[in-house]
C-alpha cells in the first residue's frame, strides 16, 4: 500500500517555458517555403516527360479542383492518394483530431500572403506555407466510397446546356471520332449509335476545345490540352477517361520552360473548371425543377 502522506510533499515547480525564438521560427518557415518551391520545380521539370507522373497529376487536380496547379503538384508530391484535406484547426472544429504521429507529416501547400513593392515599383505577391492533413491522417472514420453513377441523360444534358455551340447528331462516318467540333458549321457533330460513356467522352473533349477557343487561352497544343481537361472531367464524374491524348507526351511539352509548363497546367485546370461549373449549375437547376412542388389549379 502506498504511503498516503506522499500526497502532502511539495510539488516541484514546472519548468519555465522557453522564450519564443523569432529568428529560429522565421528560418524554419523559410526552409519550409524553399522545400515547397523545390518540389514544384522538380515536378514541372519532369511532368511533361513522365506519362505516369502526368496522369497522376490529372487525378489529383481533378480531386482538388479549387487548388492551383502548383498546389496540386505539391499534393501529388507529398500525398498523391489524398481525398480530403484541411488544417488541424478545421478538423478540430469538426470534432476530428489529427493522429499524434501524423503532425510531423503535413501536406504543405502555398497560400497568398501580403503583397509587396519591388525595387522597380511593380507589385509582387508573397506566399506562406499552410500545413494540411488528409482525412486518412485523422481519427475520423472514412466512409465507403459511393459508387452510384449519375443518370446518363441528366449528366450529358448538364454538359451541353448553355454550351457556347450546339450539338448536332449525324450518321456514323468512316474516320471520324465519336464527336468533332466543326468550325464551319459552328457546332459539335456527334455520331449516332454511341454508348453514353462514349458520347460523354467525345463531347467533353470537343467542348473543352471550344472553351479554349472562345476564351482565347494560349495553348501550345489544343488537342492535348482539351484531352487533359476531358480526362479530369471524366475522372470527376466516374467515367473511364480517354487516354489517347497521352500519346502526345513528351511532344506536347517540348521546348517549354518550367514557367510555361505551369501556364499549360493552368489552361487545363481553368478549362475543366468551366465545364464542371456548368455541369454543377445545370444539375442543381434541373434537380430543383424536378423537386419543386407543382402549383394546383385555382378553384373556380
Amino acid at each position: 500500500m502506498s504511503d498516503l502522506y506522499d500526497l502532502f510533499k511539495p510539488k516541484e515547480a514546472p519548468a519555465a517555458p522557453q522564450a519564443f525564438d523569432k529568428a529560429a521560427w522565421a528560418e524554419k518557415k523559410k526552409a519550409e517555403k524553399a522545400r515547397c518551391y523545390a518540389m514544384i520545380d522538380a515536378s514541372l521539370e519532369r511532368i511533361g516527360q513522365d506519362p505516369a507522373l502526368f496522369e497522376g497529376y490529372l487525378k489529383v487536380q481533378s480531386n482538388f479542383d479549387l487548388y492551383s496547379p502548383r498546389n496540386a503538384l505539391l499534393i501529388q508530391a507529398q500525398r498523391p492518394l489524398a481525398t480530403k484535406l484541411a488544417d488541424s484547426n478545421t478538423w478540430k472544429e469538426q470534432g476530428i483530431l489529427v493522429k499524434k504521429f501524423e503532425y510531423k507529416n503535413p501536406v504543405m501547400i502555398l497560400e497568398p500572403g501580403n503583397q509587396y513593392e519591388r525595387p522597380d515599383g511593380s507589385i509582387g505577391q508573397s506566399y506562406n506555407v499552410k500545413k494540411l492533413y488528409d482525412i486518412s491522417q485523422t481519427m475520423a472514420r472514412i466512409p465507403p466510397q459511393e459508387t452510384a453513377k449519375m443518370d446518363d441523360r441528366l449528366l450529358i444534358s448538364a454538359l451541353i446546356t448553355g454550351a457556347p455551340v450546339p450539338v448536332k447528331p449525324i450518321d456514323p462516318q468512316n474516320g471520324m471520332d465519336s464527336a468533332a467540333f466543326s468550325p464551319e458549321e459552328k457546332c459539335i457533330l456527334v455520331q449516332r449509335g454511341l454508348t453514353p460513356d462514349e458520347m460523354f467522352r467525345g463531347l467533353a473533349r470537343e467542348l473543352a476545345k471550344v472553351e479554349i477557343l472562345v476564351r482565347q487561352r494560349r495553348v501550345q497544343d489544343l488537342d492535348f490540352t482539351a484531352g487533359a481537361a476531358a480526362y479530369m472531367l471524366c475522372h470527376q464524374t466516374d467515367i473511364e477517361p480517354d487516354r489517347r491524348f497521352m500519346e502526345q507526351l513528351p511532344k506536347a511539352f517540348t521546348g517549354l520552360e518550367a514557367h510555361d509548363v505551369g501556364e499549360a497546367l493552368c489552361a487545363m485546370r481553368d478549362t475543366v473548371s468551366d465545364l464542371s461549373s456548368r455541369i454543377a449549375m445545370n444539375i442543381r437547376r434541373q434537380t430543383k425543377q424536378k423537386t419543386a412542388p407543382s402549383k394546383k389549379p385555382e378553384a373556380r
